[in-house]
């Protein structure tokens, strides 16, 4: 059986977060984390939930986690490590960003969240406050620049070199690592961006086992399919497009339908108006066979936009799911 201190360590490591930066955050003495992740020492979850704080963890991931390790070691077939996965009463409940648009976003109101995160780095200098710090800060520069207003390019640079740099050493995605990608696309050069996509798609890979889980897999390529064509990147569009229709058997109905609407706007974009449009409106019907009204209206309030302009920058950062 894989204990949760074996876990811990490992999902430690990989966000390379080092004992002292934890016994830091959390006023757990370093001896005492060791002893935890050596499997010496158990540890209470009232201190479990802090120390899953410290390398930017929820507690639903950490038992994914252990569970996934407990199945695939007993070298299960990849469908039995799914089915174990389904089987879990594991809920989650992520708090991820509703913004449709990055136009619609104050920069001020970024300038002063910005401010109220470099106090908090200052504080408490953690790889995790630093992430958030550069993802603001690279937000804020952008926003300057689509409003057309000149903004530090070196300092924006910097800021989204460390965010790439973080998201292409890490050795697994998580939930956090999909959240400040998707946060972050925006920022990335096309090329960059897909080269950011194809690894965390690969190294988020494990995610699918989990019935809770796998709609991330989802979102992630949802949303920076909306990125790329706002970003004017047809030819990258299509590559996730592809991607997304690969996976369609490992998602939902509401996901499926998504990938017809995807498919239409893709058209539109590309100058096929007329079929594009036919095939998004089949989409929409889905949703009103399904007596889904709230998503028929929004997703028609998509279409009518993306008539206007295909590559507007409508960007829906929840992948359709906001």
């Amino acid at each position: 059986m894989t204990a949760y201190g074996q876990i811990y360590h490992r999902l430690r490591k990989n966000k390379n977060v080092t004992l002292q930066n934890v016994a830091r955050d959390t006023g757990i003495s370093s001896a005492a984390i060791s002893r935890f992740e050596h499997g010496i020492n158990d540890i209470t979850l009232a201190k479990l939930d802090p120390l899953l704080a410290a390398i930017h963890v929820t507690r639903s991931e950490f038992f994914f986690e252990h569970d996934y390790a407990r199945a695939t070691t007993q070298e299960e077939t990849p469908m039995a490590v799914r089915n174990f996965m389904i089987n879990l009463d594991m809920p989650f409940d992520p708090e991820f960003l509703n913004q449709s648009e990055y136009s619609s976003q104050d920069a001020d109101v970024v300038l002063a969240t910005i401010a109220r995160r470099v106090t908090l780095f200052h504080n408490n200098p953690t790889q995790y406050n630093l992430l958030l710090l550069a993802d603001y800060r690279a937000l804020y520069a952008f926003l300057k620049h689509i409003h057309g207003v000149s903004a530090d390019a070196e300092l924006a640079e910097h800021n989204v070199g460390i965010l790439q740099h973080y998201l292409l050493n890490v050795e697994d995605w998580g939930v956090f690592e999909i959240e400040l990608f998707i946060s972050a696309s925006m920022f990335f050069s096309p090329p960059d961006n897909l080269q950011m996509l194809r690894i965390g798609y690969r190294k988020s890979q494990r995610l699918a086992a989990s019935a809770q889980f796998r709609h991330l897999q989802f979102w992630l390529l949802a949303s920076d399919f909306t990125v790329l064509l706002a970003r004017h990147d047809l030819p990258g569009a299509a590559q996730v497009l592809t991607m997304l229709q690969q996976q369609k058997s490992d998602i939902t109905l509401d996901g499926n339908v998504r990938v017809l609407f995807f498919t239409g706007w893709l058209s539109i974009a590309q100058g096929a108006v007329t079929t594009g449009e036919k095939i998004c409106r089949s989409a929409i019907a889905i949703f009103r066979t399904l007596h889904d009204s709230r998503s028929e209206r929004i997703w028609q309030g998509y279409l009518e936009r993306i008539l206007k302009d295909p590559t507007d920058g409508l960007i829906l950062l929840s992948g359709g799911w906001g």
